[in-house]
């Protein structure tokens, strides 16, 4: 009769160390063109630095993620998740007190080499539930997590009112109370005697999950619509708050107004449109309607430059929320029928590693495009990418749940 109350203030915890994770990536979003401009006076270069600053925080988080993981197969998952939850507070604080570029690339560095606990908090869940449970806790999770990385960015905008370093301060606040609540209510939940005594190299090895989702051919396919349609989302999140400097010649409280409708948007997609959508388009049917969104919204942010109009603004950024948050949980049961279910771990693992490198990819890209091709350029090529999206998308059979492929 203990266990069950037991478990619920750790993963109400883990829950909120989920969400904060999440949100690292975006939550600069709104001020980090202004922020980045007091170091970087050459407007043609602050695009690619805005775009190296997101790719930075990204591509650690990847590559990080394995390392903690086995970590706390080592070491126990609690100590791990609260280095994760200092680390983080420390990257923010450096960000939030800046003073160099330098040291803005290492507060986003620390908190994203910190962020790779996401593994040790997936690794606390699979002690602490039961085998029938998991499912259903897991996708809290990544509910969760995918909600953080929409609200993140509006957030930081709301909290921009303030002052351009208050999002970060903010963030580092709740981080340490995080982890003061961690470090006195969360037990650890792996014994010692289960504890690996020694590091594989395997284990460190992110291409691992990569290899796993490209497996299944139905998996790898909608991988790839996932894929072409992540990187022009993230392209839109890194650079949205620069086109409304250059073309709207907004501030970044403005900017965060934008951001927040994005985030609301997210929640009323996910929340109240999809169920009535699943009913009347299936899964399938859904994820094209999504993807269509998407691509209508970064045309609109193409024009924009031509028509800058505050409400084709709002218009472009709500399609391309609404597109974004019902295509992403319709991806989720689509892979679900994708791969057998013993491998339903490996394959919606192997998804959201290649989602990290979109992450990746997509800062890395905006940043140059942008200051070679404005807005018209950088949202054109985003479209076509989701144009491509959607034509696989809609080419592709459905396949019942295969073997495994070895190309």
């Amino acid at each position: 009769m203990t266990p069950a109350p037991s478990r619920r203030p750790p993963l109400l915890f883990l829950l909120a160390t989920a969400f904060l994770f999440s949100i690292g990536l975006t939550l600069v979003f709104p001020v980090l063109p202004f922020i980045v401009t007091q170091y970087v006076p050459d407007v043609t270069r602050q695009a690619s630095v805005i775009g190296w600053l997101s790719a930075t925080y990204a591509l650690l988080t990847f590559l990080s993620a394995p390392v903690m993981g086995a970590l706390s197969d080592a070491y126990g998952r609690r100590p791990v998740l609260i280095l994760s939850l200092l680390g983080s507070a420390i990257g923010y604080v450096l960000f939030g007190i800046g003073g160099s570029l330098g040291l803005l690339f290492l507060g986003r560095a620390i908190d994203g080499l910190t962020a790779g606990g996401i593994s040790a908090l997936y690794g606390f869940l699979a002690d602490v539930t039961p085998e029938e449970d998991r499912g259903r806790v897991f996708g809290q999770v990544g509910a969760v997590f995918g909600a953080g990385f929409i609200i993140g960015p509006a957030i930081g905008g709301a909290l921009s009112h303030l002052s351009l370093a208050a999002p970060m301060f903010a963030a580092a606040a709740i981080c340490a109370l995080n982890m003061l609540w961690g470090a006195f209510i969360l037990p650890e939940s792996l014994a010692p005697e289960r504890r690996q005594r020694h590091f594989d190299a395997a284990h460190l090895n992110p291409v691992t999950g990569l290899r796993a989702a490209l497996a299944y051919p139905a998996a790898r396919r909608l991988i790839t619509v996932s894929v072409l349609f992540l990187l022009p989302f993230t392209m839109m999140q890194t650079i949205l708050a620069l086109v409304g400097r250059d073309v709207m010649h907004w501030n970044a409280a403005q900017m965060g107004t934008v951001f927040m409708i994005v985030g609301v948007c997210d929640i009323i997609a996910q929340g109240g449109l999809l169920p009535l959508l699943l009913n009347r388009l299936g899964e399938r049917g859904v994820a094209r309607l999504g993807l269509s969104l998407g691509a209508l919204g970064t045309l609109g942010l193409a024009v924009l430059p031509l028509l800058p109009s505050p409400a084709l603004l709002y218009a472009a950024v709500i399609l391309m929320a609404i597109g974004e948050g019902i295509f992403t949980a319709s991806l989720g049961a689509l892979l679900s029928t994708a791969a057998p279910a013993d491998a339903q771990g490996r394959v919606q693992g192997g998804a959201q590693s290649f989602g990290s490198l979109a992450q990746v990819a997509g800062p890395l890209l905006a940043g140059p495009l942008y200051a070679r091709t404005a807005a018209p350029g950088t949202f054109g090529a985003s479209a076509a990418l989701i144009l491509v999206a959607l034509g696989v998308l809609t080419t592709q059979r459905q396949e019942p749940r295969g073997e495994p492929q070895t190309a």
